[in-house]
């Protein structure tokens, strides 16, 4: 069983966040395949993704502005290559692609405010509702979300908070005294 999971890139803070939400699957029967729309193929990234499968589309961010048809295109054909139960979607554009470019129910998680004010915004997701989750990353993004989206019904939009992985944290946190030197602060500030 595969999770298709879409990315805008894997830019700060994103890459984490493709990690944590990869991370809920490790020890399940589902398989993961992470999608980054933009930025090149980095061996890195893939392996600090931490899922069954990475996959660069390495499209720049201008390319995909506007309808997205070669992002699209390309996600209509991976979602074929597998089969997948549901895609989760990181921000607005990964979002349109996997309801334009799929069937599958789509969970849409936002990290921002405002994602929906734009009217168009609204009629494009409302268009999809039926096959639409919306998670905001905080109760405050979660109560945007549903100032904008009004006349969906309240668990169709539900939070999620971002979570770290404290042991990879903690593995390359250095100590106070280190840190405040790395930092140029003095040590009793």
């Amino acid at each position: 069983m595969w999770v298709l999971h879409i990315c805008h890139s894997y830019y700060p803070p994103f890459l984490d966040c493709a990690r944590q939400y990869n991370s809920l699957f490790k020890g399940t029967p589902y398989k993961v395949l992470t999608v980054y729309l933009t930025g090149d193929r980095n061996a890195d990234v893939e392996r600090d993704t931490q899922s069954d499968e990475v996959i660069f589309l390495g499209y720049k961010s201008k390319q995909v502005r506007g309808l997205k048809l070669g992002a699209i295109a390309k996600i209509k054909a991976i979602a074929k290559q597998k089969d997948f139960l549901f895609c989760i979607a990181h921000r607005v554009k990964p979002t349109y692609v996997a309801l334009l470019a799929t069937k599958l129910p789509v969970i849409s998680v936002h990290h921002n405010y405002n994602d929906y004010s734009r009217w168009s915004r609204r009629l494009f997701v409302n268009f999809f509702q039926h096959r639409l989750l919306m998670l905001g990353v905080s109760n405050s993004v979660r109560d945007d979300l549903r100032q904008d989206l009004i006349e969906w019904e309240e668990e169709r939009i539900q939070t999620l908070y971002n979570h770290i992985d404290v042991e990879a944290t903690q593995a390359i946190m250095q100590p106070r005294d280190e840190a405040r030197q790395s930092l140029g602060l003095p040590q009793d500030a």
